[in-house]
């Protein structure tokens, strides 16, 4: 999980903002307008560089949600329509039936599908771009160096509500971080490698970022050892 600049407010997409300005002391949950809706997931979608604010799998406007950073709680949160409160996260609202959404496979669902109203780490918080480190198996884990007991426990459970180690993604993060350890070692420039293309970064840019960095570690311990 990277840091993304929080939205401002004032930024929201214009036709999101009209509809506020007619509909005083509405809730999200009164939101139906498909196309608005539309604009404003994909606003969040292209500031947050295509990348799912939680697990940073590729996502576009029609394979993601909108995330609510502060949960909505059944509509009693005051901040459910609120710009700066919302993010894009991986797989679209499911259908729902008998007031439940189904998914196609519970068992591939993840992050802010699954987190539910637990408290997890905000994408939009600084600290999280320290929280956590990547083994080469694909898995997400507590960042070792941690001394803060609360900011451990934020790591872990974080993982643990978000589900950011089930199968899939841990295949695909270890894919990306492979791709990336290859990039490097083939010459490819860093600033190419995890900079923006089409505004776009690679899925699972703070997983790949970690792979390379621990190659150069080796390498500098390996010209440490032979000086």
């Amino acid at each position: 999980m990277h840091h993304i600049p929080k939205p401002i407010d004032s930024d929201a997409p214009r036709n999101f903002k009209r509809w506020l300005e007619s509909h005083q002391n509405a809730r999200y949950s009164n939101l139906h307008n498909s196309q608005i809706k539309s604009e404003l997931k994909n606003s969040l979608v292209i500031r947050q560089s295509y990348l799912c604010c939680y697990c940073e799998t590729r996502i576009f406007e029609d394979t993601s949600h909108i995330e609510h950073i502060e949960p909505q709680f059944g509509g009693e949160s005051t901040k459910t329509l609120l710009y700066s409160n919302m993010a894009a996260s991986c797989i679209k609202d499911p259908q729902k039936k008998d007031g439940k959404p189904q998914f196609v496979k519970e068992s591939i669902v993840h992050c802010g599908h699954a987190r539910g109203t637990n408290e997890v780490v905000s994408p939009y918080e600084s600290i999280c771009d320290r929280l956590f480190e990547y083994s080469f198996s694909g898995e997400i884990k507590p960042n070792s160096k941690l001394k803060n007991k609360d900011e451990k426990m934020l790591a872990i459970n974080s993982i643990g509500y978000l589900r950011l180690n089930v199968p899939s993604l841990m295949v695909s993060r270890k894919i990306a971080m492979v791709e990336a350890i290859k990039l490097f070692q083939a010459g490819v420039p860093e600033e190419k490698i995890f900079g923006k293309l089409d505004n776009k970064l690679i899925p699972f840019w703070s997983a790949a970022k970690f792979a390379v960095e621990k190659l150069k570690q080796r390498k500098q311990s390996k010209l440490n050892l032979k000086q």
